[in-house]
């Protein structure tokens, strides 16, 4: 018998079949109690910030002049949902629209053109405030200084020169951070690609240790330059498995942040008692292309017995790292011959090379097979790695891999999960995520 399953695929659907007595478990992001009235918990979240002062005292304090940070496509915030409230409650604290600007957060991601700007925040807020993308022009950065790890702390100047920031964004698991959300806007959000780089870097070998984890020193370095920088105000959501808003936090980046994790935690966190030799997992929401999929290769990967394989189904329409070619310039390098490069000054895109320590750590242990329209086998054999247009294809090379008998675990939606394992699975799941971080 043949269970059949249907995933998210970008902004469409995929039906696979997977043998019943091979199917450990099928997972993915839970659903939470639906808000009733989302309006009436995004307003009140707003006027009673947690650790923070109100947005009318930071009016007072501050004066009127404002910028709102963005995430920009690749996250699942609402924006056209917060961003108009958001804009209401500025209003009643004193500050009119003509003295509120946005800007996307872009870090080192491309930038937004007009038409994925507009859908991105709502034609009524182009209406009423300028939205505009961050620039990525070096002289546009300031120097200021260096986090308690040596980190260049090179910051937007523009985000510097305002004196009301506010950042709204989205709560999730995350490998470089532990989690999404807060500081995070800020780093790499409005940084330069020098100080994105050199925080990445010492996430990427830890992407296992660090993922789920707040307490960790790139999050207390991201949380470092927040504060510095000037960070004034935040508004976080928590979606739950159908994209519905499950939670608000607003007001102080760490405080807030905070808040908004434990509402997150039960619905991103799977409680797992098997690890199978196969999991398959939709790339969703990472699916613009697999930059964004390594999370879902990673977080998913951590699922896998060693010397398993994750197939990943992804659409990837804009291939394999657009923004980070020497990612795939990489190619199967060893990850500590690349960090050889990175020592030696010899990597200009340190960013690509954290990204690709990462993928490294699951690389070593597993087969990754992707499930893609938009890269093909060729292009996914550069850098260690199969890819196919037919899931059955990918499927029957994993069972001729592991055997007719293998287990195989299925993953709904694999960028914004974690896990949590019972029994011995634990202690094998701790051990590796304790090797990743003597790898380094």
């Amino acid at each position: 018998m043949m269970k059949q399953i249907t995933l998210p695929y970008g902004h469409e659907e995929r039906t696979i079949e997977i043998p019943e007595a091979n199917l450990a478990w099928i997972e993915g992001p839970r659903h939470a109690e639906p808000i009733p009235d989302i309006e009436a918990a995004v307003r009140e979240a707003i006027r009673k910030p947690i650790g923070s002062p109100t947005l009318a005292e930071l009016v007072a304090r501050y004066g009127t002049r404002t910028l709102i940070l963005i995430d920009d496509s690749t996250r699942s915030t609402p924006q056209e949902l917060i961003l108009p409230i958001l804009l209401d409650e500025l209003n009643a604290a004193g500050v009119p629209d003509s003295e509120i600007s946005g800007m996307i957060a872009l870090g080192t991601h491309r930038r937004m053109n007009n038409a994925e700007i507009e859908q991105r925040v709502g034609t009524g807020v182009l209406k009423r405030i300028s939205v505009t993308n961050m620039s990525h022009d070096p002289k546009d950065f300031k120097d200021l200084g260096v986090t308690p790890l040596g980190i260049p702390i090179h910051v937007n100047r523009r985000y510097l020169d305002t004196p009301i920031t506010i950042a709204v964004g989205n709560i999730i698991p995350h490998m470089y951070a532990g989690w999404a959300g807060g500081a995070k806007m800020v780093q790499p959000g409005v940084t330069s690609a020098v100080t994105t780089g050199r925080t990445h870097l010492i996430a990427g070998p830890r992407v296992y240790e660090i993922l789920g984890n707040v307490d960790n020193e790139v999050r207390k370095e991201m949380e470092t330059i927040a504060v510095q920088s000037g960070l004034k105000f935040i508004v976080n959501v928590v979606l739950d498995a159908t994209g519905s808003v499950a939670g608000i936090v607003a007001g102080d980046v760490i405080k807030a942040h905070r808040a908004g994790i434990e509402i997150a935690k039960p619905i991103y966190t799977l409680e797992l008692s098997e690890k199978p030799d196969i999991v398959v997992a939709s790339s969703h929401p990472a699916d613009r292309d697999l930059w964004q999929g390594f999370k879902p290769v990673n977080n998913c990967g951590m699922l896998v017995k060693d010397g398993g394989t994750l197939i990943l189904i992804i659409p990837a329409p804009e291939g394999i790292a657009p923004d980070h070619t020497l990612l795939v310039d990489f190619g199967t390098t060893p990850g500590d011959e690349v960090m050889d490069l990175v020592t030696q000054g010899k990597v200009h895109d340190e960013v690509a090379a954290a990204t690709y320590l990462a993928f490294d750590q699951t690389r070593k242990r597993l087969t990754v097979a992707l499930v893609s329209d938009g890269i093909t086998n060729d292009e996914a054999r550069k850098i260690g790695i199969t890819s196919t247009t037919n899931f059955n294809d990918a499927l029957s090379a994993a069972l001729a891999r592991h055997g007719k008998n293998a287990r195989i675990g299925v993953i709904t939606a694999g960028a914004d999960i974690m896990a949590k394992f019972t029994g011995k699975e634990s202690e094998q799941y701790a051990a590796i995520c304790s090797e990743s971080i003597n790898d380094v």
